[in-house]
C-alpha cells in the first residue's frame, strides 16, 4: 500500500519510466538498424594497419544483412558468383548479380552509403571490401609497372592487376616500395616466395589474401592444375 496521496504520484512517475524505456528502445533499434560497415556481422574486419581494413564479407544463402553504413573509399572485390538484392535506406529494392573477380572502387564522394543486402542464390555470398585509410596519396613509380601485365584499374588510393597465372607459371614482381594486397579468386592454391628470404613462403587458398610489406623481392607460383585468378593491389 502507499501512503495516501502519493498513487497520483507514483503512477506519474511509473509513466515516465515506461516512456524513457521506450525512448531507449527506440533510440537503440534506430542506431543499431544501421552500423558501421564494420560492426555488420556479416562483414569482419580480418585484417587492420595504418593503410587498410580488410573486411571478409559472407552472407549465407537466404539471409541479410542490417543496414550499414559505408563512407572509407573501397575497393571492392567479389569472390562468389551469387545473386543479391539490396536496398539503399530510403529506396527501392534492387536485384543484381555479382561475379567472382569483376571488381569496383566507391569513394562515397557524395556522401555515406546506407544500405542492407540479402542473398538470393543457393551458395554463399563472399566479397572482399577494402577500405582504403591511408591518406598518403603519393605516386607510384614507373618501375612499380609490372612488366607484360595491363594495369587493370588505377586512381590516387591504389594500383590493380588481375594476374591469370598457369599451372606450373611463376611470376616475378619487381621489388616495389608501395606495399601489396595479393588476393586469390579462383583456381588453385599458389604460392608466394620472397626470393631474399630463403623460406619465407606463403600458401595462399582461393578466397584468401595476403598482405605483402614493401620492398620485398617476390615470386609467385602456380605449382597446381589449372589457372590461378589472383589480384594485386599496390597501394600508393
Amino acid at each position: 500500500m502507499l501512503p495516501p496521496g502519493c498513487e497520483a504520484s507514483y503512477i506519474y512517475s511509473m509513466g515516465r519510466n515506461i516512456s524513457i524505456c521506450i525512448l531507449l528502445v527506440f533510440f537503440l533499434v534506430t542506431v543499431y538498424s544501421q552500423v558501421p560497415v564494420r560492426f555488420e556481422p556479416g562483414h569482419k574486419v580480418a585484417f587492420e594497419n595504418e593503410y587498410i581494413r580488410l573486411l571478409d564479407v559472407r552472407i549465407m544463402p537466404g539471409d541479410t544483412s542490417l543496414f550499414h553504413i559505408h563512407q572509407t573509399p573501397s575497393f571492392f572485390i567479389p569472390l562468389s558468383n551469387t545473386a543479391i538484392g539490396s536496398q539503399v535506406k530510403g529506396q527501392l529494392p534492387q536485384e543484381s548479380k555479382l561475379k567472382a573477380g569483376a571488381t569496383w572502387y566507391n569513394g562515397f564522394e557524395n556522401g555515406p552509403l546506407i544500405h542492407k543486402v540479402w542473398n538470393n542464390y543457393t551458395n554463399a555470398l563472399h566479397v572482399i571490401d577494402l577500405e582504403l585509410l591511408s591518406t598518403r596519396n603519393t605516386t607510384l613509380p614507373a618501375t612499380a609497372q609490372l612488366m607484360g601485365l595491363k594495369i587493370d584499374f588505377e586512381n590516387e588510393k591504389l594500383r590493380v592487376y588481375k594476374l591469370d597465372i598457369s599451372a606450373n607459371q611463376t611470376v616475378s614482381l619487381p621489388l616495389l616500395k608501395a606495399p601489396v594486397v595479393l588476393i586469390s579468386v579462383a583456381g588453385p592454391e599458389v604460392q608466394i616466395q620472397n626470393a631474399g628470404k630463403k623460406g619465407s613462403i606463403y600458401q595462399i587458398k582461393a578466397g584468401a589474401f595476403q598482405w605483402l610489406e614493401p620492398g620485398e623481392d617476390l615470386l609467385i607460383n602456380n605449382k597446381g592444375i589449372g589457372t590461378a585468378n589472383v589480384i594485386l593491389i599496390l597501394l600508393k
